[in-house]
């Protein structure tokens, strides 16, 4: 019997989404599962039973708070599909809107990070679903198997990371292109989960993040990795790098 997919969208760019429906096997999915809702594809507004859902988007309006418990109750699996879902997003960099993961208010069985997801990632992860199976993400950092590795050999305390603030200071890398920690250049690969096949990195844009923490909070693994950072003036006031896509979780009542 075919597995029943809800697929859900909450405060999100609907990037995941489209990911997911250009993906060369989406098709397959389609064949292999039965649609239960997809407000993209379907005119059912009803939450339906389903063995699994996929909720895309963070929570920023409490009514939200309502409609994933709702989706909880009626599904046997429920994922958090890419950054805004599974941490919270771009928009905790928003002074006025709240942004939460949805593990802030229910059970989740597992997330699909990314910003959006890689296809070959979210590829994987969806027949895995369909099939039953848990979903594998990376134990590695970004660092493991990034590009730019070479014989790395990293002096922070020499150095003064920076932001570049303009694209004409950014570069393909090429052959001789080095790590961007040793060029002075913040990149957050030391803390970020491998998966994404570093695309961004293989356009000359330094790691910020998207794929979440390997283990724990992103912000306090963050706060650790750069307290052995010599930081420069204009990176010591980029409070913005903090909040990119998570908030610190909150302790106690």
């Amino acid at each position: 019997m075919k597995p029943k997919v809800a697929i859900f969208s909450l405060t999100a760019c609907s990037g995941c989404i489209s990911t997911l429906i250009s993906l060369n096997i989406f098709p397959q999915f389609l064949e292999r599962s039965k649609i239960s809702n997809f407000s993209f594809i379907s005119d059912i507004k009803e939450i339906e039973s389903s063995n699994i859902a996929l909720i895309e988007g963070c929570i920023s309006e409490d009514s939200q708070i309502k409609k994933i418990k709702e989706i909880r109750t009626q599904a046997k699996k429920v994922y958090a599909l890419g950054t805004c879902a599974s941490f919270g997003g771009i928009l905790n960099l928003s002074n006025v809107k709240k942004a939460e993961p949805i593990s802030n208010y229910i059970e989740i069985d597992g997330i699909i990070p990314g910003c959006p997801p890689p296809s070959k990632l979210l590829g994987n992860c969806l027949l895995r679903m369909i099939e039953n199976k848990n979903i594998d993400l990376s134990k590695k950092n970004m660092c493991a198997n990034c590009p730019l590795k070479g014989d790395l050999e990293l002096t922070f305390k020499t150095n003064n990371p920076k932001i570049y603030l303009s694209s004409d200071q950014i570069n393909l890398h090429d052959e001789s292109s080095e790590c961007f920690l040793n060029k002075g250049i913040l990149c957050l690969g030391p803390i970020t989960r491998d998966g994404c096949d570093h695309r961004c990195i293989e356009y000359g844009v330094p790691c910020e993040g998207c794929m979440g923490p390997v283990s724990k909070d992103f912000t306090s693994n963050l706060i650790n990795f750069l307290s052995l950072v010599n930081l420069s003036d204009d990176l010591k006031n980029y409070k913005a790098i903090f909040y990119r896509f998570s908030k610190p979780k909150l302790m106690g009542g």
